[in-house]
């Protein structure tokens, strides 16, 4: 009997060469979709990857404070630890006859050289490999052209000091410091380094060799730590610990943590933003996808299946009658499933991955001129399983219902072809159709419905397509339109950044505002700060919203919620933004919020303007947390704050402080075209009252407080050719290394580059949907038709015309095009609701403006048309077809 059933599958699958065709197609697009999105998510996980390691490195957690090498042994033998990275102190060392006085010394080990960043920013030369040996950045060779590779110096080595203490090593030139030399080392050339810095800043980069075998075991070394297991948010704090580093007043250690790569393996720290970890939207995206194109194709394929078994319900019934079991009939279904299956999948497979490869290659090709990483496609067994193992799970789902339905039937009815049970159903009359289309448009109408169960799958199939194809390009139009507009809401078109410690030239700064086309402009600088508050002295509205709930501060554990706020002592530690304006700005900002900007010009008190509001102005933020919009601190005019110089970021501590008074407290923010996360307080000052503060502040870190950001409204028509003469200007007085021009035609060519290869996925994924969707429409309504030809014989026995026959079958047709056409609008109405909430800016109406009417109304014709063609190519076979012999034919 095993060899019968092999036989009549074999002889089947030829002898129906259309479903069979039919349904190699869609396990073949279904596992080249199933592979392909596997490859692209995994692919696009790994350049992310790439990207990160590139950019910060391949460790996992960095030890705040050194460690000296005595210790580094109760590190390196830890059983969680799988590589230390060690970086030297810096060093400065003096040089002679050069245009900066010092080159910043930092030495790596071998693993560090290894793993750093700085090694794929070698231009020339090779990384050092012996003690002695440095690479120095290019800033060194284009300012002292007496100086090449290869070259070797005998420098001192020492700390730069001022007043008594050693001056950090990020610190600008300070007016007073001196060299303290400790010794003199001989060096060697060996490469240069894509680094530059400030002219402000009087050191060039140089990175050396850190010979552990000759270093003394008191020698400081800064550790970054790669893991085992990779849980650095657990291990590191316990290492720390071990080699006796001491914890902060809240308990925790100063240790700085890889985030993005561990978000990427789907680690999620105390103080990420967000509720996931980036792994965790990869998984999510691939499970999604995954189920959609199984759901798709299992519809298709089951529909097919339920076509072809239709056909051999006789031979099928004459098989259990000689002895098949029900077992062995639902392998029938299941050997040609398996069969077609067994070709399909690894040749879709092959497919998937090739297809994804040249769509990568192509969109590396249209971003290599704006990407710093070139995207690669890399190959995973685990991916061509997973796809393989869903593309099985997809056949066999889609087979298994027809088999276990064929299994049940009884010889005799099956080899009737009469189902075993009918359940007795009241027929519906649709008066209303044979009135307005006549005697044809009612027999469709009612033969349509009278076949809904037939169709069903097929309408399903057909929504789902539609729903996908279209919802893929919706995904495109409001991602294009979403950054269009993010772009055009922005009030300046035109950004400046100068990064100089010293005051301006007003010269240059007067050229500057004569560029051709400003219509509007804005001059400011800026600082990080925080305020220490006492979480009572709050706004009564806040308050009545809940205050500083426990939720609001991002280290505690399941917190989400996106703020700089912190908590010391069971008091909050809240982020300040201090912006210094110039006065046109600031005069113009006064009036904006009703101001009188004389009273802050008194020389002997700094006053400030208090933007006091919980929400910041990040809409997304507002709506999906929802944040309380509210006015912040309970603070008017007179009171006095004390605002420190420490903030959150990885400078070390200095302890400065100093005071303002609250001039005006508002809750418009200044129009700087920049983001403001809540629960932050942003402090605006006129220029000169932020000027005196920060230079009684901290003077190693005046890099940070004296860059001057210069933003102007300029018609694009005009932008070339405004910074072609700003260009030009900045040039007269400052180096290249201390500016930086950015447009509105810069950031739009960024984002057009984005585009395109968005819109080569979607077109890929578009070609794939519309093929099966075409096909599979046209396969199952070929052979519901054909299954229907004794019908067809009865009505033209019965006096049905042939012109009416064919009318029949046109609006049948129409009915049957159309509706998967309409019940996809609302699904697709849905959809596009939801990636419309989540838009930073796009509205329906912007959606509804960008949408590509032609492509949509295409791909609705393309749906529509294939049903049509299926009905006039089989429709016009049966019309010719002998009405004795149809009727007494009950089967295929």
């Amino acid at each position: 009997m095993n060899t019968i059933i092999g036989d009549y599958v074999r002889s089947h699958l030829k002898a129906n060469k259309r479903s069979t065709m039919f349904i190699f197609t869609a396990i073949l697009i279904a596992a080249t979709l199933l592979c392909a999105s596997g490859f692209l998510l995994y692919s696009q996980w790994l350049n992310e990857v790439d990207t990160t390691v590139k950019d910060r490195g391949n460790w996992h957690a960095r030890l705040g404070q050194p460690v000296p090498a005595e210790q580094l042994k109760y590190i390196q033998l830890h059983p969680q630890v799988d590589e230390v990275y060690l970086e030297s102190q810096h060093q400065s060392l003096q040089l002679e006859g050069t245009k900066r006085p010092y080159l910043d010394l930092v030495q790596l080990s071998d693993a560090a050289w290894e793993n750093s960043p700085r090694t794929g920013r070698l231009l020339e030369g090779r990384i050092p490999k012996n003690k002695g040996e440095i690479i120095v950045s290019k800033l060194f060779f284009a300012e002292n052209p007496q100086y090449q590779i290869g070259d070797s110096l005998q420098l001192p080595i020492g700390q730069r000091m001022l007043d008594g203490r050693p001056v950090a090593d990020y610190a600008p030139r300070l007016q007073g410091e001196t060299f303290q030399p400790a010794g003199e080392q001989a060096f060697i050339i060996t490469g240069t380094i894509n680094e530059s810095s400030v002219s402000s800043y009087p050191c060039y980069s140089a990175y050396g060799f850190a010979d552990m075998q000759t270093a003394s075991p008191q020698e400081l070394f800064n550790v970054s730590l790669r893991l085992r297991n990779i849980d650095a948010y657990e291990t590191a704090p316990q290492l720390a610990g071990n080699i006796g580093q001491k914890p902060n007043a809240s308990g925790s250690y100063a240790i700085t943590y890889n985030t993005p790569l561990l978000a990427l393996y789907g680690l999620k720290g105390p103080g990420v933003h967000g509720g996931i970890a980036l792994t965790s939207g990869y998984v999510l995206s691939a499970l999604l996808t995954m189920g959609l194109v199984m759901l798709l194709f299992s519809i298709l394929i089951y529909n097919a299946f339920t076509v072809t078994t239709a056909s051999q319900i006789r031979q099928l019934g004459i098989l259990k009658s000689v002895g098949a079991t029900p077992k062995q009939i639902r392998r029938i279904v299941l050997y040609e499933a398996l069969g077609l299956a067994c070709i399909a999948i690894p040749l879709g497979l092959l497919l998937g991955y090739a297809g994804m490869a040249v769509i990568i290659k192509a969109i590396d090709a249209l971003l290599a001129d704006s990407a710093n990483n070139h995207l690669r496609i890399a190959f995973s067994w685990p991916i061509v399983g997973i796809a393989g193992s869903a593309s099985f799970a997809t056949v066999l789902l889609s087979a298994w219902t027809p088999a276990r339905k064929l299994a049940k039937l009884l010889p005799i009815e099956a080899i009737r072809n009469v189902p075993a049970t009918r359940k007795a159903g009241k027929t519906r009359e649709y008066r209303w159709i044979h009135n307005r289309l006549s005697a044809e448009g009612g027999l469709a109408f009612s033969a349509f419905a009278a076949n809904k169960k037939a169709y069903r799958t097929t309408i399903i199939s057909l929504t789902l397509f539609i729903t996908l194809l279209v919802g893929f390009q919706s995904f495109a139009v409001i991602w294009i339109a979403d950054q269009k507009l993010a772009l055009a809401q922005k009030q300046y078109t035109f950004e400046l950044s100068m990064t100089t410690v010293e005051q301006p030239n007003p010269a240059m700064m007067k050229l500057l505002s004569g560029l051709s086309g400003v219509q509007q402009q804005v001059v400011y600088r800026e600082a990080e700060h925080s305020l220490k508050w006492d979480k009572q002295r709050i706004h009564p509205a806040f308050a009545a919203a809940g205050g500083f709930q426990d939720s609001y501060y991002p280290g505690d554990s399941g917190s989400s919620f996106p703020t700089d706020l912190l908590q010391e002592e069971g008091q909050p530690r809240i982020f300040l933004e201090l912006k210094g304006l110039d006065s046109a700005s600031f005069a113009a900002y006064c009036a904006q919020i009703g101001v009188d900007a004389a009273l802050f010009a008194d020389q002997g008190e700094s006053k400030a303007i208090i933007v006091n509001r919980t929400s910041g102005n990040i809409p997304s933020f507002i709506e999906k947390y929802n944040i309380p919009e509210t006015e912040y601190l309970h603070l008017t005019a007179g009171d006095s704050i004390t605002i420190e110089e420490d903030h959150f970021s990885d400078q070390p501590h200095t302890g400065g402080e100093y005071k303002l008074a609250v001039g005006a407290v508002t809750g418009q923010y200044p129009t700087l075209d920049q983001h403001y996360y809540p629960l932050d307080l942003v402090v605006i000052v006129p220029m000169d009252t932020y000027e005196g503060i920060v230079q009684k502040l901290s003077m190693e870190r005046a890099l940070d407080y004296q860059s001057i950001t210069y933003k102007m409204n300029i018609p694009r028509e005009q932008l070339a050719v405004a910074r072609q003469q700003a260009g030009e200007i900045l040039n007269q007085y400052l180096p290249p290394e201390d500016w930086s021009i950015t447009t509105l035609l810069s950031r739009e060519e960024s984002n057009r580059d984005a585009i395109r290869s968005i819109e080569l996925l979607v077109g890929g994924f578009a070609i794939l949907l519309g093929c099966i969707g075409i096909t599979g429409a046209f396969s199952t309504v070929s052979g519901n038709l054909s299954a229907r030809r004794r019908e067809f014989a009865i009505l033209r026995s019965m006096g049905l015309s042939p012109r009416g026959m064919k009318r029949m079958l046109r609006l049948e047709g129409l009915y049957f095009g159309l509706l998967p056409s309409l019940l996809s609008i609302p699904i697709l109405a849905g959809v596009c609701g939801i990636m419309l909430h989540y838009a930073i800016a796009a509205t329906w109406k912007d959606f509804l403006a960008g949408i590509p009417w032609l492509q949509l109304a295409g791909c609705f014709i393309l749906a529509a048309g294939s049903i049509g063609l299926a009905y006039q190519i089989t429709g016009a076979k049966i019309r010719q077809e002998n009405v004795i012999d149809a009727i007494k034919d009950e089967n295929l």
